[in-house]
């Protein structure tokens, strides 16, 4: 069975005619940071934002891109070598990696594309600490086709595939596992400038070495993915941070993008070892005091709060908690969103 695109899928002119003017910017600015603005603008338009806001968002972040150095957005595309993939984490690929994507979603369309890339880009989920996979899951939610091949290009030129782990098996049931990685997470620290960078570092650690690789298989990856998230947004409300907001939004893309994932013992392996990096990654360090003085608010406060922001990380992560509180029920992401809004 084909997997069906959203039904939702925006027909608001305002943000295709947004997210074609994107296509002219760079997937990145300044030291390797990434354009949000795409994803930012699908956000805003599902809590709800009117075409005014959104010119105006879309006005103000694309300054970021003036005098920053930025990459080329109209790069020489050279002719793709027969199999993309061995460009896949290559820093000087993404004008072949943008010139494969964007023939294969006009040659074969949206889901085969879809259908035939994603296991390929999926051990390299790490991408852009996760980037690469949220900009493809809201991509595929606008319905728009540039999009879609620019945020494919993006994760295969990003592609960051974790080391494996050498020491564990999988022994721990979820409980005990997530635990585990809770209470010893702590004892590994790093000062790594990017999440990227301390998600490679993390790998070399005794937690991931013992972890990552030591949680048993769940019956099937959406299973799996719904037990993590639970764990992210737990995490998030005992302590907000920054990397655990970007393991919200990633496992939100990442159930988006099920329909076209193979759900493999390969790709729950993938999963946990990302999730043990970038939770090691987060730093976190455990506090009860911001959520006990934050008072919950109502989704449409928060929705309102996040449309009137210009963190695109508030945009983001309101969007998703509330997508998520729609699938798996309320759970902790009215308290996350709450936080993220305070």
């Amino acid at each position: 069975m084909t997997p069906q695109l959203p039904d939702t899928a925006p027909t608001n002119t305002t943000l295709m005619t947004l997210l074609d003017s994107n296509l002219h910017l760079p997937p990145e600015y300044r030291d390797q940071l990434t354009n949000h603005l795409p994803m930012a603008l699908h956000a805003l338009f599902s809590l709800g934002a009117s075409s005014q806001r959104m010119v105006g968002f879309y006005a103000s972040y694309s300054k970021r891109f003036q005098d920053t150095g930025a990459p080329s957005v109209t790069p020489m595309a050279p002719e793709p070598p027969s199999d993309w993939r061995a460009l896949r984490g290559q820093s000087d690929s993404y004008p072949a990696l943008w010139r494969h994507f964007h023939d294969a979603v006009a040659r074969d369309g949206a889901h085969t594309t879809l259908r035939e890339s994603l296991p390929d880009l999926m051990p390299g989920v790490a991408a852009a600490a996760l980037h690469g996979v949220i900009r493809t899951a809201h991509a595929v939610e606008s319905g728009h086709a540039g999009e879609l091949a620019e945020a494919l290009a993006y994760w295969a030129w990003r592609w960051q595939a974790l080391a494996k782990p050498t020491m564990a098996v999988p022994s721990l049931g979820f409980g005990a596992w997530s635990a585990r990685l809770v209470q010893e997470a702590p004892s590994w620290h790093t000062e790594g400038p990017l999440i990227s960078i301390r998600m490679h570092q993390a790998c070399q650690s005794a937690v991931y070495q013992a972890l990552a690789g030591a949680l048993q298989l769940a019956p099937d990856l959406g299973t799996r993915i719904r037990e993590l998230a639970g764990l992210a947004v737990e995490c998030y409300c005992a302590s907000p941070n920054f990397t655990i907001l970007h393991t919200i939004t990633g496992l939100r893309a990442l159930r988006t993008l099920l329909p076209w994932l193979e759900s493999s013992e390969e790709a729950q392996a993938i999963l946990a070892q990302n999730f043990v990096a970038a939770y090691l990654a987060a730093r976190v360090v455990p506090s009860s005091s911001v959520e006990l003085i934050t008072p919950e608010r109502s989704w449409e406060d928060v929705a309102a709060a996040a449309v009137a922001s210009d963190d695109d990380h508030t945009i983001k992560l309101v969007q998703a908690c509330r997508a998520e509180a729609q699938v798996y029920g309320q759970g902790r992401y009215l308290r996350a969103a709450s936080l993220a809004t305070r």
